[in-house]
C-alpha cells in the first residue's frame, strides 16, 4: 500500500514539474513575442506582465515538490558537514520539523488567500484572466510537498549524485 503511495506522489510529482517547465517555456516564448513586438511594432502584447507573472508562479511552484523529491533543493551543508554525526541528525530532524510547518502554515493562508479570491471573483486589472486557479497552486504545492516529505519519514530526501540526470 505504502509502495502505491510513494507511486503516486511520484508521478504526480514529476507531472507538476512537466506543467511547471512548460509553463517556464510559454513564459520565455510570452516576453520574447512581446519584446519583438515592443521594439519592432511599437505596441507589446497588453497582457504578458499579467500572464509572465501568472505562469512564473505556476513555474515556481509546481517545480518545488519534484525538487523536494529528488533531493535537488538548495541547502547549506557547510555547517552539517562540520558537525558531529549525531547532531548532523539532529539539525536534519530540525530543517525537516521548520519545512514541515512552514509548508502547513503556507497551505492554509494560501487556500484562505484563494477562497477569498474566489469568493470575489478576483481578476487581473489588464486582462481580465481569473485569479483564483491560479491561486489554487500554491496550498496544491505546499501540500505535495508536506507529503513527499512525510513519504521521505524525518530526513531530507538524498541526491543520488550518479543518476542519469546529472549525464544531461
Amino acid at each position: 500500500m505504502m509502495r502505491k503511495i510513494n507511486t503516486v506522489l511520484n508521478h504526480t510529482a514529476y507531472a507538476s514539474f512537466l506543467v511547471g517547465v512548460m509553463s517556464g517555456i510559454a513564459m520565455t516564448a510570452l516576453i520574447f513575442v512581446s519584446t519583438l513586438m515592443r521594439y519592432l511594432g511599437g505596441h507589446p502584447l497588453r497582457f504578458s506582465d499579467e500572464l509572465a507573472g501568472l505562469l512564473f508562479l505556476t513555474l515556481t511552484f509546481l517545480c518545488l515538490p519534484y525538487v523536494l523529491n529528488k533531493g535537488r533543493h538548495i541547502r547549506i551543508e557547510i555547517l552539517v558537514n562540520l558537525m558531529p554525526a549525531g547532531i548532523a541528525r539532529i539539525m536534519d530532524f530540525i530543517g525537516v520539523v521548520v519545512l514541515l510547518t512552514f509548508c502547513a502554515i503556507f497551505a492554509f493562508e494560501s487556500w484562505n488567500f484563494m477562497n477569498f479570491s474566489f469568493s470575489l471573483n478576483s481578476r487581473t486589472d489588464i486582462s481580465s484572466i481569473l485569479l483564483w486557479p491560479w491561486m489554487a497552486i500554491m496550498p496544491f504545492s505546499m501540500m505535495l510537498c508536506i507529503l513527499i516529505q512525510l513519504s521521505h519519514g524525518f530526513k531530507q530526501p538524498t541526491t543520488d549524485t550518479a543518476s542519469a540526470e546529472d549525464a544531461i
